[in-house]
């Protein structure tokens, strides 16, 4: 484990300090990008999609941390085509998480995929719709769980239970994009753009369960913009709320373009729009993603407002109806670009998203967490903790050919005490080589052949990093005590 403290933090008051603030980054020599982090009772699961540099592969990985965010174990997905990316994740039961992925399949196009993992990094199973279909979120809708996305140009929804699929829309000559979903009095409210001679609108759709919409709400905020696109939903239960970003003309400089985001009040049952909150009237600074919590609601954006941090990660907080509350900044000394935001049982906050620069200059994955909802504005100067992982994981694909061809290894028994012997791989493929790496990412022990010998080797989780011929694979080994 690589620690820095190049981590800052800033607020918009000056007052006591009522919370403490977590960040972490992993990655490797290439690009790592976080697209979700689930929090459970004994750690949280980020997941997201690593590309190496100058290489047409993109993988989908997870990595775990327990509940003092010490990493523990890095897995990359299973796969069959060269590029699959973490769209969404949840957790369905405890300790075990969720994974919807968007796969392209050569010859087909965009495939969906649903992966489970446990937290000891072990696989559960995987479910993959045959049909073509680029998801962008899962939703539960009259009890069951149902993919939204885009299936043949058009917003659609795919039902995981029964095998349904509805679709709408579909704008001739338009391409239209979903970018989050929610479900509200019974229907699928989809939000997302429609783009057509080059200009993007952001679109609201509300659906009825067997496909027809009841409302179709484009570039619902009339205020002139030179482009616009939805971002996120959200259902409370004093009503929905819609994130949108928009290029707008900078005050006194309209020949910059400003980058800028408003939350939208939608009415359901009349559909039309209520309200807009407006947030700041110049700089780069898009929406990324909304919740409802407990305590209100949760807006998630990128801000340059702190010089200091470049762009950053600002989280902002509003009442039950809307009302601002307070807001914080959180970053590093160089980028960092926020994608999603969840609310734990506890009340923490956890923001998944990359950093730029932290560890070798590259994009890497990283998490932060806030204890609690706030106040926000009282957050400040906190001593934050800063982690950064290199983590040999990234280093196993730099080059993958023939990706379908790839070895799984594995290791038995796992837990193991004394010893666990190597399984998988290729055949013809040579005596595999292997390292043992504890949970701080420090080389314990090394050898060759199948078995591990584990004698002194300290409890707790661990990684083989095993290499053959074909390449190299990791696997997550805890050790018993």
């Amino acid at each position: 484990m690589i620690h820095a403290g190049m981590f800052l933090l800033a607020a918009f008051t000056a007052s006591a300090v009522l919370g403490q603030v977590e960040f972490r980054a992993i990655g490797g020599p290439g690009h790592e990008h976080a697209r979700a982090v689930v929090p459970h009772a004994t750690g949280a699961f980020l997941a997201g999609v690593a590309k190496p540099e100058d290489a047409d592969v993109a993988r989908g990985y997870v990595v775990h941390y327990g509940n003092d965010l010490e990493h523990e174990w890095s897995v990359l997905l299973p796969f069959g085509d060269p590029i699959e990316h973490v769209v969404d994740a949840w957790l369905d039961s405890p300790g075990v998480a969720t994974l919807l992925t968007e796969r392209f399949v050569q010859g087909v196009g965009y495939k969906a995929a649903i992966h489970t993992i446990d937290s000891t990094g072990t696989w559960l199973g995987s479910h993959e719709p045959a049909m073509a279909f680029r998801p962008t979120c899962m939703v539960k809708w009259n009890g069951d769980p149902w993919i939204v996305g885009t299936s043949s140009a058009q917003p659609a929804a795919y039902n995981v239970e029964t095998g349904s699929l509805i679709a709408w829309a579909g704008a001739p000559g338009a391409t239209e994009e979903v970018a989050d979903a929610a479900v509200a009095n019974g229907l699928l409210v989809a939000v997302g753009s429609r783009t057509a001679h080059d200009t993007s609108q952001a679109v609201i759709w509300a659906v009825y369960p067997l496909g027809q919409v009841a409302f179709e709400l484009a570039q619902p905020d009339t205020t002139v913009q030179r482009w616009s696109r939805c971002d996120a939903v959200a259902a409370g239960p004093n009503g929905v709320r819609v994130l949108s970003t928009y290029g707008a003309p900078t005050p006194g400089n309209p020949n910059v373009e400003s980058t800028l985001h408003s939350m939208l009040s939608l009415n359901v049952n009349q559909g039309k729009i209520n309200g807009v909150l407006y947030g700041p009237s110049s700089g780069n600074r898009p929406g990324r993603d909304l919740i409802w919590t407990d305590n209100g609601w949760v807006k998630l954006s990128q801000t340059d407002l702190v010089p200091e941090l470049d762009q950053s990660i600002l989280v902002t907080h509003y009442n039950a109806f809307g009302g601002y509350v307070s807001q914080g900044a959180w970053g590093t000394l160089y980028e960092d670009s926020p994608v999603s935001v969840v609310a734990a049982d506890d009340g923490s906050l956890w923001v998944a998203g990359s950093t730029r620069g932290t560890l070798d200059g590259t994009w890497n994955a990283c998490l932060l967490r806030l204890d609690s909802l706030g106040p926000l504005d009282q957050w400040f100067t906190e001593p934050a903790g800063f982690g950064v992982l290199n983590d040999p994981l990234f280093n196993t694909f730099t080059d993958l050919e023939d990706i379908a061809s790839a070895p799984t290894w594995g290791v038995a028994p796992n837990p193991a005490r004394h010893a666990t012997r190597l399984h998988g791989g290729l055949a013809g493929m040579g005596t595999p080589q292997w390292q043992l790496f504890d949970v701080a990412g420090r080389a314990v022990c090394q050898g060759q052949g199948w078995d591990v010998s584990l004698d002194g080797v300290a409890p707790g989780m661990h990684r083989v990093v095993v290499t053959d011929r074909t390449g190299t694979a990791v696997v997550p080994l805890v050790v018993a005590e």
